[in-house]
């Protein structure tokens, strides 16, 4: 059994969430000359200019991973600024970047598993450094992108960051009746004693995390971003009591 200061640090409000800790590599020509920082801008969509091909010298599309040129196809470095919708074809549109809660787990797990075989580095054990090196940056960037928009937390977050609103570890429950519930939980989460007891509040609380995705999902849907961030912040906490119940017996 887990004790009392563990639990409560596990239940608290100051997740170690990795999202808004994201970091994407700037893609340059020397990739040891890279920055890292993080755009999740729409704006991704409307680049001006190509790019060329850093071996062949053909234009490809600024969100080209590959060369489009069907004899050099060689690997190219990550954008600049890159949409894991349209990475991983999973959003709206025609071109599948317009971001969306509702995302097609599947096919999206689909085409990550695609991606993740074009760029993994085994397959560029024997290629030159630079191919090398951005095979690692890009296959490090594509798992990132999966586990973002896959969990349903991290895709909230990542959709409220684009709108410029950030979800912080430390955001308290702005609901007093809320708090109440999730304190009251805390409490017999602590005196639980038994496997029974553990299942029964497991069940309650996932009960309650597939009800507060099903509003985000809402709340997505009508736009409404200060509502999303609210349900965004509930289910940090939720999160927390399954990593609470799942570290029950340690």
């Amino acid at each position: 059994m887990m004790n009392t200061r563990r639990l409560f640090q596990l239940i608290s409000p100051t997740l170690k969430s990795t999202t808004t800790r994201t970091r994407v590599v700037l893609a340059s020509h020397h990739p040891t000359s890279s920055k890292s920082y993080l755009s999740t801008s729409c704006a991704w969509r409307s680049m001006a200019q190509d790019k060329k091909c850093w071996q062949c010298q053909s234009t490809n599309k600024p969100s080209a991973l590959f060369c489009e040129n069907k004899v050099c196809k060689v690997i190219q470095p990550i954008p600049a600024q890159l949409n894991f919708y349209h990475l991983l074809q999973a959003g709206k549109g025609k071109d599948k970047d317009i971001p969306t809660f509702d995302v097609d787990l599947k096919a999206m797990r689909k085409q990550f598993l695609l991606l993740q075989q074009k760029a993994h580095p085994d397959s560029y054990s024997q290629a030159p450094k630079r191919e090398m090196d951005y095979a690692q940056l890009q296959s490090s960037v594509i798992n990132k992108a999966y586990h973002t928009l896959k969990d349903p937390l991290t895709r909230a977050q990542y959709l409220l960051k684009e709108q410029g609103i950030q979800v912080n570890e430390g955001d308290s429950l702005s609901d007093p009746e809320l708090l109440m519930e999730v304190l009251e939980f805390r409490e017999e989460l602590e005196e639980a004693t038994s496997v029974q007891d553990l299942e029964r509040l497991k069940a309650r609380n996932d009960e309650k995390y597939a009800e507060t995705v099903h509003k985000l999902q809402l709340a997505f849907g009508k736009n409404d971003y200060s509502l999303a961030k609210d349900l965004a912040i509930e289910l940090q906490y939720l999160n927390s009591i399954k990593t609470a119940i799942l570290e029950w017996h340690q």
